[in-house]
This record gives structure tokens, C-alpha cells and sequence, in this order.
């Protein structure tokens, strides 16, 4: 006795199981994605915020050592010491060294060498600000752009 397959019961069946199947992987694929989007929009929007933070605090740090340089007062001195440290946060740590002889230089023996040094830090953080390769402070002197 041979069986027949019902080919029309057999189609109705794979419709059938097609249209339930369908929307669940549909619905699947489409939840990853959207997972996956998300993920980026939050990982987008934590390195906006470190980036704005970033600037804001290398600004900050620029314009209260320009100030305590210019007119050394207690005042601009504490204003300064207030965002000294924060700036370390968002620098690389090959600038830490110059940062730390910037803080002494400026706390004891202040010289014209100090203003050189924080020129010099000033570019490097400027590098930094507009995401171009690192120059050291060291190496200002010895950079093309030292003669402009």
C-alpha cells in the first residue's frame, strides 16, 4: 500500500507554521537591532559628555593659570589649585610630568621659565582639544611650529 501525500494539507501546514514562525523571527531580529542601536546611542552620548567635560575643564585650566600668572593673587592662586587637579582627569599621563613641575614652578620658584613651560603646555593641550597627535611640551622647541 503506497501513501499518498496530501500536497494541498502539506502546503496548508508550511503556511501554517511559515506565518507563525515569520513575525517571531521578525520580531527577534528586529529587537537585536534595535538593541544594538541603543547601545551605540548611549555609548555616543557618554563620550559627548567626556568630551564636554574634557573641554571645559583644559579651558578652565588654561584661564585660571593665565590668570594666576598674570596677577598672582591668593584669590586666583585658589582658583587655580581648585582645577589644577581636575585637569589630570582628562590629559594623557605623559603630560602629568609637565603638570607637575607647571604646580611647583608656580608654587615656589616662579621664573620666566614657568611661562615658557606653560606655553608650551598650553599647545600640547590644544592638541589634545583638537584631536591632533600629541606634542609633548618637551618638544615644542624642537617642533616646526616652535619657529611660528
Amino acid at each position: 500500500m503506497r501513501h499518498q501525500i496530501d500536497w494541498s494539507a502539506t502546503a496548508a501546514w508550511i503556511a501554517l507554521a511559515i506565518s507563525i514562525i515569520s513575525p517571531a523571527i521578525t520580531t527577534l531580529l528586529t529587537n537585536h537591532h534595535q538593541l544594538k542601536l541603543r547601545k551605540l546611542d548611549i555609548r555616543e552620548k557618554h563620550a559627548d559628555t567626556y568630551n564636554t567635560a574634557r573641554i571645559s575643564t583644559i579651558e578652565e585650566f588654561i584661564s585660571k593659570v593665565s590668570k594666576y600668572i598674570s596677577h598672582p593673587s591668593a584669590s586666583n592662586e585658589h582658583e587655580y589649585a581648585e582645577c589644577y587637579f581636575r585637569v589630570y582627569t582628562y590629559v594623557p599621563q605623559s603630560l602629568w610630568p609637565f603638570l607637575d613641575d607647571l604646580n611647583e614652578n608656580l608654587t615656589s620658584n616662579y621664573s620666566d621659565d614657568t611661562l615658557i613651560l606653560f606655553r608650551n603646555i598650553s599647545k600640547s593641550l590644544a592638541c589634545l582639544l583638537k584631536e591632533e597627535p600629541l606634542i609633548l611640551p618637551s618638544e615644542w622647541s624642537n617642533s616646526p611650529e616652535a619657529s611660528n
